[in-house]
């Protein structure tokens, strides 16, 4: 975990400036709708919800395109040659895309209260959306991974990202787990009256299904030939 931890140090820091303006971007869209005064109920809402699609897009795209990276630049020859098992290497990449998410999300609650109050409502609904978020960060993420290992980062980051709208078409369905997980999120009010009861069940499920791609992605990843990832 320590070596996961340490290489995910340095990713982190290679990306610095692009995760400080996404962490931003709550902060900047929560002051664009309240330059005019008090804002529209409606259009904080959808902002809300605009927010978190960008979150999920944040993690599947970045942990898509990490590994790609690391192979045209080398780096990953010289990381898994130094103890770095490739479970643990595939672990620090889903930590360095799913720390910028938790910052991210952090100005999304900050942000979302402040509407919130600002509207006279209560403000569990920004709450949930924002723990949902994490949750399926770590499956999105995983999932990512997953496909950054079979196919081009390009590719891997438009499947992740179909993958995720279908998950939410989906959801209407009632499939229990990530997908239904998503259409509570897209469907959450600001004040959270519309909280589906069996919420805690799908977070629960989507983390395993995130620890099942994980895995896979780490069986798959564990079984390439280094000199193919690394040309």
């Amino acid at each position: 975990m320590i070596k996961a931890w340490l290489v995910a140090q340095r990713l982190l820091w290679q990306n610095r400036w692009l995760f400080l303006m996404l962490m931003l971007w709550p902060y900047i869209m929560a002051a664009i709708l309240c330059v005019g005064g008090q804002p529209d109920p409606d259009d904080v809402l959808w902002m809300l919800h605009q927010e978190c699609f960008a979150g999920l897009a944040l993690v599947a795209v970045t942990a898509s395109t990490l590994l790609g990276n690391e192979q045209r630049s080398r780096r990953i020859v010289m990381v898994l040659s130094r103890s770095v098992s490739r479970p643990q290497y595939l672990l620090s990449l889903l930590i360095a895309t799913w720390l910028p998410l938790l910052l991210y999300v952090s100005g999304f609650v900050l942000s979302g209260i402040f509407m919130a109050n600002l509207l006279g409502r209560p403000c569990r609904g920004v709450v949930v959306m924002a723990g949902a978020q994490l949750v399926l960060g770590v499956w999105a993420g995983a999932l990512s991974i997953f496909w950054s290992i079979l196919v081009p980062q390009i590719v891997a980051s438009i499947v992740s990202m179909a993958c995720v709208g279908l998950a939410v078409f989906v959801g209407q369905t009632g499939m229990i787990g990530p997908a239904r997980l998503l259409l509570a999120l897209f469907q959450t009010s600001i004040s959270g009256k519309n909280i589906p009861s069996n919420i805690g069940l799908d977070a629960i499920l989507t983390l395993g299904a995130g620890a099942v791609w994980f895995a896979i992605a780490s069986w798959l990843f564990s079984r390439r030939d280094l000199n193919l990832l690394a040309d």
